[in-house]
């Protein structure tokens, strides 16, 4: 549960100069290091404070899971690697209002394919602010999760670059 892969959100460096795997923003907003420990349980990850109602796959993969009722979805690349998007869980309460989901369990996707449309007006009358959690729910292979933007714009900005761990210390 440590923070320790994670390095802060910064500007210093050129996002373009970033090594590793990089994994484009499913949505557009304000972004910040998740750091509550409940979901710090399921993987590393970032906070979207949204302001779009689009949700796009960041990866090509498989939805190998899906809850509409606070817009979960896991999508698993062919590597087996598993990402989260999700409303916060408080949110299932809501029963899916707001919520359109595009995908179903085994659909594949690609990288930028619209996966969730969600209506903010609806959604914001209970649920303020408006954040989508976007979790890597297996860090362990990687050494490095670099968050090159305070701010990202949906399928053009990198919200996560993926460095991996030296071969030696594997």
């Amino acid at each position: 549960m440590s923070h320790s892969r994670f390095n802060s959100i910064t500007r210093n460096a050129s996002p373009g100069k970033v090594k590793g795997i990089k994994i484009l923003a499913p949505a557009s907003g304000k972004v910040e290091i998740i750091s509550d420990p409940t979901l710090l349980a399921l993987g590393e990850g970032v906070a979207i404070y949204l302001t779009s109602h689009h949700v796009v796959s960041p990866i090509n993969g498989t939805v190998v899971d899906i809850q509409p009722s606070h817009a979960r979805v896991i999508i698993q690349a062919k590597n087996k690697l598993k990402f989260l998007i999700q409303l916060p869980s408080s949110y299932a309460a809501q029963m899916g209002l707001g919520i359109g989901c595009i995908v179903k369990k085994g659909d594949s996707v690609a990288s930028g394919q619209p996966i969730l449309n969600l209506d903010l007006y609806k959604i914001q009358q209970h649920l303020k602010p408006i954040t989508l959690q976007f979790l890597i729910l297996d860090s362990a292979p990687f050494g490095r999760i670099q968050v090159p933007h305070k701010t990202v714009e949906v399928n053009q900005d990198t919200i996560f670059s993926l460095v991996a761990l030296p071969k030696h210390i594997k």
